[in-house]
């Protein structure tokens, strides 16, 4: 489990004052991003290879809403990994209380540069599997 902290901006929020649930999804790229940075692995670096991962489903379940200025923790974690998916689950919380505001999941697929499946590089698959392994050892 990697968590990245972020603020809402103002841009983020709707005329309710609330963050717009689609913003919600750049918080999950936000996380997943830095995740993967982490592992010494920036997506910068892995398009320049010429690998494109896309996301093809994702699901979000709003518990509660984030405002303007909110100080928010991203828990992103990799659950699942097959030769070309990798699926991440997050929890979005407030920093000041831990509250839970969202959760939910992403799955990618690794592509070539014209959009075609390929496979995710074995660097890659094996730092993924990596934390998948790492995950399980921490739930038991």
């Amino acid at each position: 489990m990697h968590v990245t902290e972020t603020r809402v901006r103002y841009a983020d929020t709707d005329a309710m004052g609330v963050v717009h649930h689609a913003n919600y999804l750049v918080y999950f790229e936000i996380g997943r991003t830095e995740l993967i940075r982490r592992e010494g692995l920036p997506y910068a670096d892995l398009e320049r290879d010429g690998l494109r991962l896309a996301v093809v489903e994702a699901a979000l379940r709003y518990r509660h809403p984030a405002r303007y200025d909110d100080a928010l923790l991203i828990a992103t974690a990799v659950t699942e990994v097959t030769g070309v998916r990798i699926r991440f689950e997050y929890v979005i919380s407030l920093q000041a209380s831990g509250r839970p505001l969202v959760e939910g999941h992403t799955v990618l697929a690794s592509l070539d540069e014209r959009g075609r499946p390929r496979r995710l590089p074995p660097e890659l698959r094996a730092a993924l599997e990596g934390m998948v392994e790492a995950g399980a050892d921490e739930d038991r």
